[in-house]
């Protein structure tokens, strides 16, 4: 006697044509065609991968990251972008409503002006102010707000 689990019909499961089309002269130019043309998905695969193909990979599912936090922070939920945040300072941080969320640069931006001579460090090496860790990580807290806030605007 056997036992059906399951029954599929040919109407019952619909599976989309998937479809690649390639670019470029060389190799590389064709892989890197497939990257900036692929899925979430395949760009979190992609992304281990070496070379211009994982770079080109980790900076669009950087893009799609950014976009997916600004349609989280359109709707209300602000944990996506402290979490960005907080991954980025390594410090807690809580947004708890919009005029928080609204407020965010300004907070950073008077950080970076607390810093010790605005986060500039003199190199012992070549005698030339340099750009401390700190004041490196607010200006790309900064720059993360300020494209988040931008493109949940123009959602």
């Amino acid at each position: 006697m056997q036992n059906t689990i399951a029954q599929f019909s040919s109407t019952e499961v619909d599976f989309a044509v998937a479809s690649v089309v390639v670019s470029g002269k060389t190799l590389t130019e064709k892989k890197l065609s497939v990257v900036n043309q692929a899925s979430s998905a395949a760009l979190a695969y992609m992304c281990n991968v070496k070379g211009k193909v994982g770079k080109t990979a980790r900076e669009n599912i950087s893009q799609h990251g950014e976009q997916m936090i600004a349609t989280q922070a359109r709707s209300g939920n602000y944990k996506p972008l402290a979490d960005a945040i907080a991954s980025i300072t390594g410090a807690s941080l809580t947004i708890p409503n919009r005029a928080t969320y609204e407020t965010l640069a300004g907070r950073f931006a008077d950080a970076l002006q607390d810093l010790p001579r605005e986060g500039y460090a003199l190199s012992k090496k070549d005698n030339t102010m340099k750009p401390t860790a700190k004041r490196l990580a607010l200006m790309q807290v900064i720059g993360l707000i300020t494209e988040v806030q931008s493109i949940a605007a123009a959602l």
